[in-house]
């Protein structure tokens, strides 16, 4: 018994070693592709992809790093494969970060983004508007500060609202911001982050919208006319509301229980207090 636990112990301490050893090689990889050796860079990366732990952070990182690789080169092929790698590994998207403001790898958010900002920088705005979608609805972003959460939900907005710009659909665009700025209640979604200060974000969401219209008076009564006429869908969980001839669902993260209690969530966001109090004059 005494002889397995010791055999146990030195194949642990082995492996901590080689974890260890294969992290400093990821360190080794990004100062050959600083330095302008990348080809060099990428062949040491791929080393490591086949001895890592396929659950390590190592093996996340690495990842990350040839898709990094393979999006500099405008390896369409192997971006595709190497994003299709991270999304359907085994990683843990909740691996430490050891970073200030970011405590989670978020493996499969961030690669996500990196695909929205290689299309965009393509001109291939419908790919990218599609991986901010993705990464909106499909993705979960790991944090545990509510402030990051609104600061990633809002970014997300902003990106849509920039690719539908691109691809000339303005009211759309605006739209997304707007969608955004009244699905505002996380705390209900995460109660152990809750805070009633408003964040930074939802001011420059609401500030942007605002710059978007010419008569803000005209805009409240259309909203105003939106949600006094909206349907509640409760099996969802979602407002539904049409403002400018654009349908909107909102998502809720509140538990409402009937279209009374729907309107008071709509005129309680931030938004509607703002553009309130820039039209009272």
């Amino acid at each position: 018994m005494k002889r397995i636990l010791i055999i146990l112990i030195v194949l642990i301490a082995n492996q901590i070693f080689s974890q260890k050893e294969l992290d400093s090689d990821i360190d080794k990889g990004i100062e050959l592709y600083q330095n302008g050796k990348k080809d060099k860079a990428l062949k040491l990366w791929k080393k490591i992809e086949k001895k890592a732990n396929n659950l390590s952070s190592t093996y996340g990182t690495t990842l990350g790093n040839i898709l990094y690789y393979y999006i500099e080169k405008d390896d369409e092929k192997n971006v595709l494969k190497y994003y299709s790698k991270i999304i359907d590994s085994d990683l843990n998207d909740k691996d430490k970060n050891h970073e200030i403001g970011k405590p989670y790898k978020n493996y499969r958010y961030h690669a996500t983004m990196r695909l929205a900002s290689y299309y965009g920088k393509k001109g291939e705005f419908e790919k990218g508007f599609n991986f901010v979608e993705k990464a909106d609805n499909e993705i979960t972003f790991e944090t545990t500060s509510l402030t990051s959460f609104i600061f990633q939900k809002v970014d997300l907005a902003f990106w849509k609202y920039r690719f539908l710009n691109d691809l000339n659909q303005k009211d759309k665009a605006v739209s997304k911001l707007i969608e955004r700025a009244f699905e505002y209640d996380y705390k209900s979604m995460y109660t152990n982050w809750a805070t009633l200060s408003p964040s930074n974000d939802e001011n420059e969401l609401s500030e942007t919208i605002c710059t978007e219209f010419t008569d803000l008076k005209k805009l409240k009564s259309e909203i105003d006319s939106g949600i006094e006429n909206l349907v509640f869908n409760k099996k969802k969980n979602i407002i539904e509301l049409k403002i400018n001839e654009i349908d909107y669902n909102i998502n809720l993260y509140s538990e409402l229980t009937d279209k009374e209690k729907c309107k008071s969530y709509l005129k309680n966001s931030f938004f509607y207090k703002y553009l309130t109090e820039k039209t009272k004059n």
